[in-house]
C-alpha cells in the first residue's frame, strides 16, 4: 500500500431522516472501500458533507459546514453531496474536490469519484448498480431508518426539493424486505419506513405502501414500524386497513399540513382543502386507536393575511395536533412562490410563529395529559445519571427514573406527569 493512502473517513450530515439514511450509504461505501471511521475533523483523510437546502437557512448551514471543515482540514479530500451540492445553492469559496448533487444514481456517481482518489480498495463503483444499497447498522441507534422511496413530483409551490431530488423512485418490495430483516436481525426494535415523499410509493409500479407493509409486517420478530410524513391525498383506505390490523404499525401519523387556510392551500398548490385535510384525519382516528397526529406549518407564505392566519390557526386547533413543527416561509430559488407578490413582513411572520408555537404547546400538553396514570411501553433510546429516554407508540417522548441499563429494551412504565414536551414516568 502507499504510505500516502487515504486511510480515514468522517462523515458529516445536516437535513432530513432521508438525509441521515443516505449518510448511512455513504459510510457503508467508505468502509467498502476500507478506510475507517473518525470522529473529528483533524483526524480525516475523506470528508464527505451531505447537505440540506429545504431552507434558506439550511442551506446557509451546508455553507457554512462546507467553510468550517475546510479551514479546519484543509489537507483532508471533501466532497458535498446531498440537496445543497448544486453549485447555485452552495457558492463557497474554496471547490471541493467532489461535488455530487442529489438526483437519480447520486450514491452511483459519488463511487465513481472516490474510484479516482488513493484509497486501500477500489473495487466497488462498478458492484453499486442501484440505490438499493443495504443499510444494516445505525450504529448505537435503536431505531433505524428504512428508506424505501426518493424524489418527489408533487409540485408544491415553495418546496424547492422537486428540483433536486428529482422524479419520484422506489426501492422495491422484495429490497425493502431484505434490508428491514438485516436490521431486524441486527437488533433494532423499530424501523422508520421514510422516503422524499414515501407515500407516492408504487404509484408507477402498480404497488403501493400498503402493499409494501403487508411484507414488512411478515417479517419474523420485526419490531415496531413507523411511517415518516405523509400527504393527506395519501391516506388511502387500504392503507387504514392494513394499518389498523397490523399493532405493530404504531398510531402516530405526521401528516403534513402547510396551512389550515384554503386560499393559502391553493396557492401553496397542495392539492387539498382544509376540510379534506381534516376528513382524513377523521378517517384514521376512526380506523386506529387515538393516533397522534404531526404536522409541518409554514409561517408567513406570500399573501398570507391576518383573516388567513387566523384561520389557520383555528383549524391547527380544531385538528388537536400532538406535535406541531412551525417553520417562517423563506423563499427559495426557481419556486413559484419565491416570484410572488405580497410577501408578508418579517416582523408579523415572527409574531404569528410565537402564537401558533403556544397553541403547539397547549394542543401537547393536552394530547400528553390522556396518558397520565396509564402503563405505556417506552423503547429505551438512551440513558444517562440514572434517566431513560426513550418514546411511546404514539411518538411523545417519555423519561422515567432507573438503576439499570435498558437501552433497546421495551419496557412498561406508568406516567406520573405531563409536560408540553412529553411525559415522565
Amino acid at each position: 500500500m502507499h504510505e500516502n493512502t487515504l486511510k480515514t473517513y468522517l462523515v458529516n450530515v445536516l437535513g432530513c431522516q432521508v438525509n441521515q439514511y443516505d449518510a448511512h450509504q455513504i459510510e457503508k461505501l467508505l468502509e467498502g472501500y476500507g478506510l475507517s471511521k473518525v470522529d473529528i475533523a483533524d483526524d480525516a483523510d475523506v470528508i464527505v458533507i451531505h447537505t440540506c437546502a429545504v431552507t434558506a437557512a439550511a442551506a446557509q448551514k451546508s455553507r457554512q459546514t462546507i467553510r468550517r471543515m475546510q479551514r479546519d482540514n484543509p489537507l483532508a479530500q471533501i466532497a458535498v453531496t446531498g440537496c445543497a451540492a448544486q453549485d447555485e445553492l452552495t457558492k463557497i469559496d474554496q471547490e471541493p474536490i467532489i461535488r455530487i448533487p442529489a438526483g437519480a444514481d447520486w450514491l452511483q456517481h459519488l463511487a465513481a469519484e472516490f474510484e479516482q482518489l488513493n484509497l486501500p480498495n477500489s473495487d466497488l463503483a462498478e458492484s453499486i448498480k442501484t440505490d438499493a444499497f443495504p443499510i444494516s447498522n445505525f450504529g448505537d441507534h435503536t431505531r433505524a431508518f428504512l428508506k424505501v422511496q426518493d424524489g418527489c413530483d408533487i409540485g408544491c409551490s415553495f418546496c424547492i426539493i422537486p428540483q433536486l431530488r428529482k422524479q419520484p423512485r422506489d426501492k422495491t418490495i422484495a429490497a425493502a424486505v431484505h434490508e428491514a430483516t438485516l436490521l431486524t436481525e441486527k437488533g433494532y426494535r423499530e424501523l422508520v419506513v421514510t422516503g422524499v415523499s414515501v407515500g407516492l410509493y408504487g404509484r408507477d409500479s402498480g404497488s403501493s405502501l400498503a402493499e409494501l407493509l403487508r411484507h414488512l409486517v411478515e417479517i419474523p420478530e420485526i419490531g415496531r414500524i413507523r411511517l415518516s410524513s405523509l400527504h393527506p391525498g395519501e391516506l388511502t383506505n387500504e392503507l387504514l386497513d392494513i394499518w389498523a390490523s397490523a399493532p405493530n404499525i404504531m398510531p402516530h401519523l405526521h401528516l403534513s399540513l402547510q396551512s389550515g387556510s384554503d386560499a393559502v392551500l391553493h396557492a401553496m398548490r397542495r392539492g387539498y382543502t382544509a376540510d379534506e385535510y381534516y376528513a382524513a384525519v377523521e378517517r384514521a382516528r376512526a380506523a386506529l386507536n387515538n393516533p397522534a397526529f404531526t404536522t409541518d406549518v409554514i409561517i408567513g407564505f406570500p399573501g398570507e393575511t391576518d383573516t388567513y392566519f387566523e384561520e389557520g390557526y383555528a383549524f391547527c386547533k380544531k385538528v388537536g395536533f400532538s406535535q406541531m413543527h412551525t417553520f417562517t416561509y423563506s423563499p427559495r430559488p426557481k419556486t413559484m412562490a419565491a416570484k410572488m407578490g405580497r410577501q408578508v413582513n418579517g416582523a408579523i411572520a415572527t409574531e404569528r410563529s410565537a402564537r401558533l408555537r403556544e397553541l403547539g404547546k397547549e394542543m401537547a400538553m393536552s394530547y400528553h395529559s390522556q396518558f397520565l396514570d396509564q402503563p405505556i411501553d417506552v423503547l429505551v433510546e438512551r440513558g444517562k445519571d440514572g434517566v431513560a429516554q426513550g418514546y411511546s407508540p404514539h411518538y411523545i417522548p417519555v423519561e422515567f427514573p432507573t438503576l439499570t441499563a435498558q437501552r433497546g429494551k421495551i419496557v412498561t412504565r406508568r406516567a406520573s406527569e405531563a409536560t408540553p414536551s412529553g411525559l415522565k414516568a
